[in-house]
């Protein structure tokens, strides 16, 4: 790949984990606001994958991260709906990299091999190319989970 793929891996630095927008509604009792943002989702967006196209009413929303790696504070960009293996990409270190993760592949009746082939046919590469993105992810995860960062939730309400 010499372009930025269209699906990516998304590691959020360890030192951020389950302090995402939708666990701050679930951690302050308020699933509610989480479930309007959704419903705003599926009214702009329709029940398509933000990322692949694909046409289902099982979609899961994601949270698009930026990252200042300098000021060290990571920005709510944007909110998305994605299908179940597009999330899976974004969320590789969980799925592919954990006995929980391969446990819930199990449980979908999925593979490891659907994931990476799901990738690869998205970004109309070869598992080589996976293969690289994954560990350049895993280099940029490994450096910024050595630092503590500051959340901005963007246009987003907290």
């Amino acid at each position: 790949m010499t372009t930025e793929p269209k699906l990516t891996i998304e590691l959020v630095p360890s030192t951020v984990w389950y302090s995402s927008m939708y666990q701050y509604y679930k951690k302050t009792n308020n699933p509610k606001k989480w479930s309007e943002i959704k419903e705003a989702l599926f009214a702009k967006e329709g029940y398509k994958c933000w990322t692949c196209g694909k046409e289902t009413r099982r979609l899961e929303a994601h949270e698009f991260w930026g990252y200042d790696d300098i000021n060290h504070i990571q920005k709510l960009e944007a909110i998305h709906h994605l299908c179940g293996l597009c999330h899976k990409i974004k969320h590789i270190g969980l799925w592919l990299h954990t006995e929980d993760g391969a446990r819930m592949l199990q449980k979908e009746r999925l593979t490891k091999e659907d994931v990476v082939g799901h990738f690869c046919n998205v970004n109309s590469c070869p598992k080589e190319d996976f293969h690289k993105h994954e560990n350049e992810a895993f280099k940029v995860w490994n450096e910024r989970s050595g630092h503590q960062w500051k959340q901005d939730f963007g246009g987003y309400k907290a």
